[in-house]
Parts: C-alpha cells; sequence; structure tokens
C-alpha cells in the first residue's frame, strides 16, 4: 500500500511539473519571442570591464543567452590573465 501511495504521488508531482515545462519561456504561448540571443561571453567580458561605480544594474530577465563558448576551456582567460 505504501508503495502504490508513493507511486501515486511521484506521478502527481510528475504531472504537475510537466505543465511548467512546456517549451515557452514567455508563459503565455503567443509567439512573442525576446530579443536576439545575446552571446554569453561577450556579455560577462563587457560587465566585468564596466567598472563605473554609477552603473546601473543589467536586466537580464528578458534577454536570451547563447553560449558560443560552451566547449571553449579558455573563453575567459583574459579576464584573468594579465
Amino acid at each position: 500500500m505504501k508503495l502504490t501511495m508513493k507511486l501515486a504521488g511521484t506521478g502527481l508531482i510528475t504531472l504537475a511539473l510537466t505543465g511548467c515545462f512546456d517549451g515557452s519561456s514567455s508563459g503565455g504561448g503567443g509567439g512573442d519571442r525576446p530579443d536576439p540571443a545575446v552571446d554569453f561571453s561577450t556579455f560577462v567580458k563587457a560587465e566585468i570591464a564596466n567598472t563605473d561605480d554609477t552603473r546601473e544594474a543589467v536586466q537580464i530577465n528578458d534577454k536570451e543567452f547563447s553560449f558560443n563558448d560552451q566547449n571553449n576551456e579558455q573563453a575567459f582567460d583574459d579576464l584573468f590573465i594579465q
């Protein structure tokens, strides 16, 4: 009986979570696409280079990042080697 309850609970949780991951990032499903993808490495390097003490926070919630350097182990080496 306990096994049946665990399996039923797991199944319900799985079904509930499936609705959260429907493949749309906007939540509305209206086909609205965010701005074109931003290269992650370029974005990070630009943010680290911006050392102005009065800079504004960058809104990243609506950005879609592309990870063009995901297989490049040296992608950020130039930030740390002097």
